[in-house]
C-alpha cells in the first residue's frame, strides 16, 4: 500500500495466491513368468506314456518325465492391457475377468512392443502365435487368492499338452481364449533370452504373476 500526504490520496493494495497441487497416484502393473517345460523320456513305458502313444490322456504327465527347461522372465504390460485395467477397475465398468495364456512362435519374431494388440495378432505386431498343443483353446489363467500387491497362477499353472515340434520364444496373457483370436484385449507379453525348443509329449507350464 502506498499513500501520499497533502494532496491526492492514492491507495494501491495488491494480492496474488498462486497455488499450485499435484497428487500422483502411481500404480505399476508388472508380470513375472514362469515356464517349466515336462519332457517324457524316450522309450519310456510307463502307464501314462502307453496311454498318450493311443492318444489317451494327453494331459497327464509321465512319472519318469524330466525337466528338458524353464525360464523366469519378467515381461511388458501393453497400452492395451493398462487401458483395460484401468477402465475396469478404476473407471468400474461392468467386467467379469477371464484371461488366457498363449504361446509366442520363433518363427518371423521380430520384438515386443507395448503398442501391441490383441487385433493384430498374426497380424502386424512382432510376432506370430504358436499353437503347437492339443489344447482346445489358449489355456485358462486361474488365478489365486490376491495378496501384499501380487496375484498368480501357481496353484493352477497353464499346462500346455505340446503336439509337435516347435521352438517357442515367448507367451501372452489374452482376454480371448482362442487360438490365433484377434478379439480381446492383450494384456502381457514374455520374451525369452533365447527361443526354447519343444517337442511331442512335451507338457510345458506357465505360472503367470501379476503385481501391481
Amino acid at each position: 500500500m502506498s499513500t501520499t500526504l497533502g494532496g491526492n490520496a492514492k491507495s494501491v493494495m495488491g494480492a496474488g495466491l498462486v497455488a499450485k497441487a499435484s497428487t500422483g497416484l502411481i500404480a505399476i502393473a508388472e508380470n513375472f513368468w514362469n515356464f517349466v517345460n515336462w519332457r517324457r523320456p524316450e522309450g519310456c513305458d510307463c502307464k501314462g506314456c502307453r496311454n498318450w502313444r493311443l492318444g489317451q490322456l494327453r494331459d497327464i504327465l509321465c512319472r519318469n518325465a524330466f525337466i528338458a527347461w524353464q525360464e523366469a522372465i519378467p515381461n511388458l504390460v501393453t497400452t492395451e492391457g493398462k487401458n483395460d485395467l484401468l477402465t475396469n477397475y478404476l473407471k468400474g465398468s461392468a467386467y467379469t475377468a477371464a484371461f488366457y495364456v498363449g504361446l509366442v512362435d520363433n518363427a518371423s519374431f521380430t520384438a515386443y512392443a507395448a503398442g501391441d494388440t490383441a487385433a493384430q495378432i498374426n497380424g502386424t505386431n512382432g510376432w506370430k502365435e504358436s499353437v503347437v498343443y492339443s489344447n482346445a483353446n489358449r489355456v485358462t489363467w486361474t488365478g489365486g487368492t490376491a495378496s501384499a500387491g501380487s496375484i498368480d497362477n501357481s496353484a493352477s499353472p497353464a499346462a500346455f499338452s505340446i503336439n509337435g515340434s516347435a521352438t517357442i520364444r515367448g507367451g501372452f496373457l489374452d482376454t480371448n481364449n482362442s487360438k490365433n483370436g484377434t478379439s480381446g484385449k492383450l494384456y502381457g507379453e514374455a520374451d525369452f533370452a533365447a527361443a526354447r525348443a519343444v517337442l511331442s509329449g512335451d507338457t510345458l507350464n506357465v505360472t503367470v504373476t501379476c503385481t501391481v
